[in-house]
């Protein structure tokens, strides 16, 4: 099913994915799987964008120990930048920012013990497409 969380990109969901937007924020999981998949989207309107480097490296500065996170998928056409960390509950963090020129996707997949096997989020991420605005 193909969804758009924001009016600024859309992505591809697979069936029996539940959603709840709370804010700014889009979150998908499925029944029984631990792994939840969350989005927000930031829209430049003018000015030069700030990288999907620097956006993570400002995340990472807020605490914690976080080690690089290989995209299982890729994802054409933007900067794709992803980090990962462990919380004091075993839970894996993995903050990915997906940049265009005009707009900055922010995607965060966790799961208790191990992200990598969030198949259909990645899968998912991986459709991500912006709307020309």
């Amino acid at each position: 099913m193909t969804a758009k969380p924001f009016p600024s990109f859309s992505i591809l969901l697979p069936d029996g994915v539940t959603e709840n937007h709370e804010d700014t924020v889009a979150s998908y999981w499925k029944e029984g799987d631990s792994c939840l998949l969350q989005l927000s989207s930031f829209t430049r309107d003018s000015g030069p964008q700030v990288s999907a480097a620097q956006r993570l490296s400002d995340r990472t500065k807020m605490g914690g120990t976080w080690q690089p996170f290989n995209l299982p998928r890729e994802i054409r056409g933007c900067e794709a930048v992803a980090a990962s960390t462990v919380d004091e509950h075993g839970t894996v963090w993995v903050h990915a920012y997906l940049v265009w020129p005009w707009l900055t996707v922010h995607v965060t997949v966790s799961r208790q013990n191990d992200s990598s096997d969030c198949e259909w989020a990645w899968k998912a991420v991986s459709t991500i497409q912006p709307v020309v605005m």
